[in-house]
């Protein structure tokens, strides 16, 4: 980039508040020029904070009017399909919070309109910008464990409170107050599967590289689910569980992942940011840590619009983990083992 890029915000909540615009605003190659939200005085909070000039209660102003090269979308997850489409058909570079959409077909569309627009759209799964899944990837995918047999993921812990079940804390980390719109599955996509839950599938899809061929689900609720439990055939005959629970009673979140191989195993904990790998001998060794700290989502994306090179989370990443994502839910409303579209 010869000159600063012209960045708008669609979403100016809480969530971008704390994980995209510090960096944003913070990166010489950047200019964050234009904010969208609905309501007024949390937009004014949020953009004076950010010391953002331009401000609109309509996204479609926004795009129209504002001088933009690119757009940070994390609005409530039903409006991300025409946002998108609408940022890409303007000529503008997307960085998307996840999901990146409900349905195969519109993920697809979405993908191959950036493509055919020469765009970057990065969708911000947290498994490509992660210490201990990238460890995870690159050893797993030099056979440290030796062929892949079977995995394990799980993310128990408590998000009743974004969902509109349990007070929000007055003390939570944000500019502004968060919306409830997850309360409604309508806009949420779903229940904590499609939020949360999202990770885990991602995290199994990229480090592992393969591809998920048949889903069979059960959730206590369908489609606002706070638990649900995944059975996986990936390519290969690889199988796979996800655990995800997000109403659990115990004053801790818990993260953990476990790959079996021919010839060892690989265990991560999550919120650690570290894995332990064991050999066949059940000996632990070479644990590794967070020391060297990975690419976030906004230095990915700004740095694949210099160069042109594919972001690490990819479009075609978050098509394939949100083919899994509709196929769960199908399985979990009829009760049936479902199975993937074929590449």
């Amino acid at each position: 980039m010869t000159s600063r890029l012209r960045v708008g915000i669609l979403g100016a909540g809480a969530f971008a508040s704390r994980r995209h615009l510090p960096e944003l605003v913070a990166d010489s190659r950047v200019s964050v020029v234009a904010a969208c939200r609905g309501d007024q005085d949390a937009l004014s909070v949020f953009a004076d904070h950010f010391g953002i000039g331009e401000r609109y209660s309509d996204w479609r102003e926004m795009l129209d009017k504002a001088d933009l090269d690119a757009v940070l979308i994390a609005t409530p997850h039903n409006q991300h399909v025409e946002q998108t489409a609408a940022a890409l058909q303007r000529g503008l570079h997307v960085l998307l919070e996840k999901p990146m959409a409900f349905t195969a077909v519109d993920a697809r569309a979405l993908r191959d309109l950036a493509k055919s627009r020469g765009l970057v759209l990065t969708v911000a799964f947290n498994a490509p910008y992660w210490s201990h899944t990238r460890a995870l990837r690159s050893g797993i995918q030099a056979g440290r464990i030796g062929e892949l047999e079977t995995a394990s993921l799980s993310w128990i812990g408590n998000v009743e409170h974004v969902f509109g079940k349990a007070p929000v804390s007055q003390a939570a980390p944000s500019i502004v107050k968060p919306t409830m719109f997850r309360s409604d599955a309508a806009q949420n996509g779903g229940g904590q599967l499609m939020d949360g839950g999202g990770h885990l599938l991602s995290e199994l899809l990229w480090v592992t590289g393969l591809r998920a061929v048949e889903v069979s689900a059960q959730m206590d609720h369908c489609p606002d689910d706070m638990r649900s439990l995944l059975s996986i055939k990936l390519d290969g005959g690889v199988m796979a569980s996800i655990t995800s629970v997000g109403d659990s009673r115990h004053h801790k979140r818990r993260l953990n992942s476990r790959y079996f191989g021919s010839t060892g195993t690989a265990e991560a904990d999550g919120l650690q940011f570290s894995v332990a790998w064991f050999d066949d001998q059940g000996a632990a060794s070479n644990l590794v840590d967070a020391a060297a700290a990975p690419p976030t989502p906004v230095g990915d994306w700004l740095e694949c619009i210099e160069s042109g090179i594919a972001p690490q989370g990819s479009a075609d990443h978050a098509v394939s983990v949100t083919e899994l994502l509709e196929a769960a839910y199908q399985s979990a409303a009829t009760g049936k083992r479902v199975s993937l579209p074929t590449q």
